[in-house]
């Protein structure tokens, strides 16, 4: 549950860390389930969506499909229905809820690796007027969202506050064309293992991972249910495969309403 302070921070500034988004006796079972995952990955003997850093699809940088059966690892659906991460989430969302998503942020091991600065905006006009974009960041919370580090992470990186306003000239520079240059006011979010950051996609943000510095973060969220203003959707390419008859069947219990609500939603 958060507090007053971080409350005021995540609407203020964009993000809080958290003490409490995991247990402490939890922690090294999910280090070690997403080390197995990337070495999977990394083996060939496994994709079901990954972002690759190489053209030979040797180095991944973000690990999705988490919960397909093939992973053997139902860890990763645990966390997402934890009680710490509920708690927040409850909070945040209120009790109607539908799947979100999870993932595994890594270090690709051939060369540095970045992620320019965005906003997660997804079909949303990313270059529009400022009306425009004042109307997208004025929307209600249907999300929340947190970076884990199970091992040190100082990769997020984001400019506090401009989830609340249009963008400077430099932003819109930075935005369109210098994805990777410096921004007044950008900072690093750094996390102890076991720290969260909960932090809002509306905010300008980039990640910058390190090839000899370990990242292994698990990225998640979870979605708003409101069925009278939720529509079909087109399926996001990156979560076609939770469309598998397979899928559900291996999720817990618990999560299987909440995966049938994003599956109804889902057009293809």
């Amino acid at each position: 549950m958060p507090t007053p302070e971080q409350v005021q921070q995540y609407d203020e500034l964009g993000y809080f860390i958290a003490e409490d988004a995991v247990d402490p006796a939890v922690l090294p079972e999910l280090l070690a389930a997403t080390r197995r995952a990337k070495k999977k990955v990394r083996s060939g003997r496994m994709d079901v969506y990954t972002h690759w850093a190489t053209k030979e699809n040797s180095e991944p940088w973000a690990i999705r499909g988490l919960l397909a059966p093939e992973f053997e690892e139902p860890i990763f659906a645990e966390h997402l229905l934890s009680r710490p991460i509920m708690h927040y989430v409850h909070y945040f969302l209120g009790n109607e809820l539908r799947l979100g998503s999870i993932l595994i942020f890594t270090n690709p091991y051939h060369e540095d690796w970045g992620i320019g600065w965005h906003r997660d905006f997804g079909k949303d006009v990313r270059n529009g007027t400022e009306e425009e974009e004042m109307a997208v960041l004025n929307r209600p919370l249907y999300s929340l969202r947190w970076h884990l580090a199970l091992v040190d992470d100082a990769c997020l990186e984001l400019v506090p506050g401009s989830q609340r306003r249009y963008r400077t000239d430099r932003e819109r520079e930075c935005l369109a064309n210098d994805r990777n240059g410096d921004i007044p006011g950008g900072m690093a979010i750094p996390l102890k293992a076991g720290q969260a950051v909960f932090w809002k996609g509306y905010a300008i943000h980039r990640g910058v991972m390190k090839k000899d510095v370990e990242r292994l973060t698990i990225a998640a969220s979870w979605r708003q249910h409101t069925p009278e203003e939720d529509q079909p959707e087109e399926t996001d390419v990156r979560f076609k495969w939770r469309l598998r008859d397979d899928v559900r069947d291996v999720l817990p219990e618990a999560m299987k309403p909440y995966y049938d609500r994003w599956r109804v939603l889902q057009l293809g």
